[in-house]
């Protein structure tokens, strides 16, 4: 409240209201830049093919809105807006344009996490608003001097600058490696970082320098520049936007807060330390939660228990290597029963989903690969499964028109062998005592005990024709 009333003093309510604006709208820009670039290249891995005109357009209108939303930021600066405060505004709606762009373009699914995670970030970032160093609006020229020239801020504007050589170099190694790669994610994402952070401490002194020193601070700010958009706009065409874009934003609120602590002498102007550092600790989960691919923990684990186990001795340091050793006794048994090797199959797949053992595209391929024998057309076996969804019988309540379509496309030997599937899942739930009531499984397969045959009349002709 204290920080919102000293804005308002400062600033007159239009003055606020528009460096606000600017930020915010600078900020939309920006990701809305970085999302053209991005479904230029996702159209062409879906075997699109751009002229080297409409390419080179692409490129131009992703730097196009890059530099207008830099521009905004300077502005918005430029009016009185404290780079504490516009900064996470801008990085705000960045982060909710990109959720925006990604969904309505429909480049990626944003799961529960995910839409989470932009949220928490998104509100840890506009915190900073209120809790971030409310620095004095000049600084004299000694104390530029003395700022610049502390061991500490010489120090760790040598590191930054020595990090964006060796990720410039890093990033050329690995622009070829595929989108997917952690390794050219990082290397992108710490050149735009560094550089980004550089250049917003370059780009305070242009206000602060007079004479000579402005010229050469210029043509610095001119020369990162460049290295920034460059590494942006690559980026956007070589890295999952989804990932870089909240992973690069929230990299830069931390990099920009202990360059601030370094360099700029924040720590005398922030009131409150601890929730300042926890704010910056939100972001940090906020991404992790936007990255489900990134699993820092479970990676560890699976490396440890890969390494304290020996299958091959019937050894394992985890719960998931018991579970894939019971299924290869089950199978190496000459009296294994059919359903007790269903289930530990069962109890394999499920213990390796939930600990990230087995990835979703990895099952997806093994399903494929279970549906080649059919050549991937209509099968009895995705019928019954297919039927079995909750969110298949949930639809079909509402359009019971499309509940035997599936079924529709199998053959007559085929649907014979749905009505035997059906039956069977039948006496094995009696039998074993599901927790599924059997009236509801009939609900679901619209197949009854008695009147199988009765249920299939008519369809023959259908199938047949």
């Amino acid at each position: 409240m204290e920080v919102a009333e000293t804005l308002v003093q400062e600033d007159s309510g239009p003055g606020l209201v528009l460096f606000l604006l600017l930020a915010g709208v600078g900020g939309f820009l920006s990701s809305s830049g970085a999302n053209v670039m991005a479904w230029s290249e996702y159209q062409k891995r879906k075997g699109k093919e751009w002229s080297k005109c409409q390419s080179f357009g692409f490129s131009m209108a992703c730097l196009f809105l890059n530099l207008t939303g830099i521009g905004m930021f300077l502005a918005s600066t430029a009016l009185g807006g404290a780079v504490a405060t516009v900064m996470p505004i801008q990085t705000g709606a960045n982060l909710l344009g990109n959720m925006f762009w990604q969904t309505l373009l429909g480049m990626k699914y944003y799961t529960k996490s995910m839409r989470v995670g932009t949220i928490v970030l998104i509100c840890a970032v506009m915190e900073l608003s209120d809790i971030g160093p409310q620095e004095p609006a000049k600084f004299t020229q000694e104390e530029i001097r003395e700022l610049m020239t502390h061991p500490l801020a010489i120090a760790w504007n040598s590191i930054m600058l020595l990090c964006v050589v060796l990720t410039m170099y890093g990033v050329k190694r690995t622009l070829h490696h595929a989108m997917e790669s952690s390794l050219k994610l990082f290397l992108f994402v710490a050149l735009v970082t560094f550089s980004t952070v550089i250049g917003a401490s370059i780009g305070k002194l242009l206000g602060l320098v007079k004479g000579w020193a402005w010229y050469m601070v210029a043509f610095l700010y001119f020369f990162d520049g460049v290295i920034c958009l460059g590494g942006t706009v690559l980026a956007n065409g070589h890295c999952d936007v989804s990932l870089f874009i909240p992973a690069q934003l929230s990299s830069q609120l931390v990099v920009n807060m202990i360059t601030g602590y370094l360099v700029w002498g924040d720590a005398k102007y922030v009131h409150q330390p601890l929730a300042y550092i926890l704010v910056y600790a939100l972001c940090i989960l906020g991404v992790y939660l936007n990255s489900p691919a990134m699993d820092i923990i479970g990676g560890l684990t699976r490396w440890y228990s890969i390494r304290s186990s020996k299958l091959s001795a019937w050894l394992t340091g985890s719960n998931f290597g018991e579970q894939v050793l019971k299924l290869l006794q089950m199978w190496q048994g000459n009296s294994a029963m059919e359903a007790g090797c269903r289930d530990q199959l069962g109890a394999v797949l499920h213990r390796g989903l939930e600990t990230g053992a087995i990835k979703e595209h990895e099952l997806i391929n093994l399903v494929l690969l279970l549906c080649r024998e059919k050549q991937y057309g209509p099968n009895p076996l995705l019928v019954h499964w297919l039927e079995d969804l909750k969110l298949f019988q949930i639809y079909c309540e509402h359009d019971p028109a499309f509940k035997d379509s599936f079924r529709q496309t199998l053959t007559t030997e085929d649907y014979h062998k749905l009505v035997g599937m059906k039956e069977e899942l039948i006496r094995e739930i009696s039998s074993f005592a599901s927790t599924v009531s059997v009236p509801e499984i009939m609900a679901g397969s619209g197949i009854s005990l008695g009147d199988a045959a009765r249920s299939f009349g008519g369809r023959t002709d259908r199938l047949l024709a």
